[in-house]
């Protein structure tokens, strides 16, 4: 693995978090992707993302959990993002039999196993990446079943 950025966020201003118009321009062409996958998030696990700032080394970002656990973090950078999954062994397990893109799979076996998980740094730059996360966000947690879909058919 390479040296790692100053920021990972195109945003790195702590009094200037990025609005929605900035956040847009700064994705360019990837703001369907992202879209895409906060879409699939809040259909899913019908959780609001936060608007969070990480540090001088991560910056602003939308982070999503729940009762104080991390289900991902989005990232925005020039013209793509990246998303931050951290993974348990089991979940690292059940994910390594999953039939992921080029990408996502390269960086699951190659990332470090830690004592606190596999901290897994996505870039999202195609539909397969959106698919390869969203795949590892369902093996990190079971989607929440809605309300009004339970009884149907």
């Amino acid at each position: 693995m390479g040296k790692s950025p100053v920021c990972i966020s195109v945003f790195a201003d702590k009094n200037h978090p990025p609005s929605a118009d900035e956040l847009k321009a700064a994705l360019g062409p990837m703001s369907p992707l992202w879209d895409a996958l906060v879409e699939f998030i809040a259909a899913n696990y019908q959780m609001p993302g936060e608007l969070s700032f990480g540090g001088k080394k991560y910056g602003w970002n939308r982070w999503y959990r729940r009762s104080g656990k991390s289900l991902v973090s989005l990232y925005p950078k020039q013209e793509c993002f990246v998303a931050q999954i951290v993974l348990g062994k089991d979940q690292v397990e059940k994910a390594m039999l999953l039939e992921l893109g080029d990408g996502v799979g390269k960086i699951l076996r190659e990332t470090p196993q830690l004592h606190d998980g596999r901290w897994l740094f996505i870039p999202v730059t195609s539909e397969e990446d959106v698919n390869g996360v969203e795949q590892l966000l369902l093996v990190k947690k079971r989607p929440i079943k809605r309300k009004d879909q339970q009884g149907k058919i």
